[in-house]
């Protein structure tokens, strides 16, 4: 088997969130991704440990593990984003927002340079503004991504790219 070694981002791509795992067919770049701010991380698991009295290793140990998360910056935000990812709406062209409304969610695919890209087909969405608003800040909006539970497959899948 060849080496596999993933680098690099080219986009991120949003479509309908498909709770059934289905990724759709129809996929749209999100926006300029600020450079150096896309990561994938996991939490490490929570362990529980059961021990025997005055031994030192446990007898049953239990893992938990945790899902993928997926953290980037956007840094051309309009109204219209703003709507669809921080909440609020469009009015008159103008982003209006009271912080009550629901972001839905959407199926999310990570383009890489070489060697992954990821799908999540039914993705949960907080974004939050990141502004620094002095003479050499940007305005940003920070996304943290969390795949969520699927019917049919599963929560977040790494599709190796076709060499040639």
């Amino acid at each position: 088997m060849p080496s596999l070694i993933t680098i690099g981002l080219k986009q991120v791509k949003v479509g309908a969130a498909a709770p059934d795992g289905t990724m759709p067919s129809e996929l749209t770049k999100i926006g300029k991704v600020y450079k150096d701010t896309i990561k994938m991380s996991q939490d490490a698991p929570d362990v529980t440990e059961h021990f025997e009295e005055g031994k030192a290793a446990p007898e049953v140990r239990n893992k938990f593990r945790k899902i993928q998360k997926v953290t980037f910056s956007l840094m051309d935000a309009d109204p219209q984003v703003l709507s669809d990812y921080v909440g609020g709406e469009v009015v008159a062209g103008k982003w209006v927002y009271d912080g009550d409304e629901k972001v839905e969610n959407k199926a999310i695919f990570l383009e890489s340079e070489q060697g992954f890209d990821f799908e999540i087909p039914n993705g949960d969405i907080e974004a939050v503004i990141n502004a620094d608003m002095s003479a050499k800040g940007i305005f940003l909006v920070d996304f943290t991504i969390t795949p969520m539970a699927v019917t049919t497959g599963k929560a977040i899948r790494g599709v190796p790219k076709a060499t040639t």
